[in-house]
């Protein structure tokens, strides 16, 4: 059934996920337990009277935030985030263990009787799931990894605001689906770690799950008789010269306009 277009609310505001790392291996009762230890640590984080403002969807295992538009960005990485790490810090690892994917974008997101929904929300969901930040998740030693996209970096990392070091923050090209993209990321304690997936996942590297190594700058020879060396180039038959021609870019820097989440 149509919702009447009265009823869908649209704007454009800062979103934010977390995903709980292994929760579908843990048994149902575990699982509950992870479930209510995140929304705790959340409502410590943003604080009760910052948790009311925002609007929050359930994920199963993450929840989807929707940061007010009269909340300033900037207070979720000088003040939200930081507080999320030390009291995932102060947790026992064991009981069980609680660590945290995250991601950060901003865009129009829409909102129905049925929830949110938008481009900007399946990018949210993507930068999530995308490899860098599984792997960095993987490999951290701090509780938290974090990926934020173009549109962030631009208007808040970049400021350079206190305690938002912008050389913490790390290129990296993603692959979810259609979405092909270039976010930034931030591992809260263990920049080793940040700079060692980025240096893997950079825009344009080789080695990438984002497709096939470029070729090589530099003459390729291919011939189908035999090509002498001799300090000089003899070539003879159906011997071809050539240099390859520059790739352009797999990665489009996003700009407003994403895949559908399907």
């Amino acid at each position: 059934m149509l919702v009447p277009s009265e009823r869908i609310r649209s704007a454009h505001l800062p979103v934010l996920f977390t995903d709980i790392k292994g929760f579908s291996s843990r048994s149902d009762r575990e699982q509950l337990r992870s479930r209510e230890d995140l929304y705790a640590e959340l409502r410590a984080a943003f604080t009760d009277a910052l948790w009311e403002t925002c609007v929050h969807e359930d994920r199963g295992d993450g929840v989807l935030v929707v940061l007010p538009s009269e909340l300033p960005l900037h207070g979720l990485f000088t003040d939200v985030l930081p507080r999320l790490e030390r009291g995932l810090g102060d947790r026992r690892r064991g009981d069980p263990p609680l660590r945290l994917r995250m991601a950060v974008h901003a865009g129009a997101v829409h909102r129905d009787r049925h929830g949110f929904v938008g481009n900007a929300v399946n990018h949210v969901f993507r930068l999530c799931d995308g490899e860098p930040l599984r792997q960095a998740i993987d490999q951290a030693r701090s509780d938290t990894a974090l990926l934020v996209s173009e549109v962030i970096h631009d208007a808040v990392v970049r400021a350079g605001l206190r305690t938002v070091d912008p050389t913490t923050f790390h290129p990296v090209a993603f692959r979810v689906k259609e979405t092909h993209a270039r976010a930034w990321l931030h591992v809260a304690g263990d920049n080793a770690c940040a700079l060692r997936v980025a240096a893997a996942a950079a825009p344009g590297a080789e080695g990438t799950r984002d497709g096939p190594s470029a070729p090589r700058a530099g003459v390729s020879v291919s011939a189908g008789r035999d090509v002498r060396m001799d300090g000089a180039v003899v070539a003879g038959g159906d011997v071809h010269l050539g240099a390859p021609h520059p790739r352009a870019s797999r990665f489009r820097w996003w700009r407003g306009q994403e895949g559908g989440r399907g």
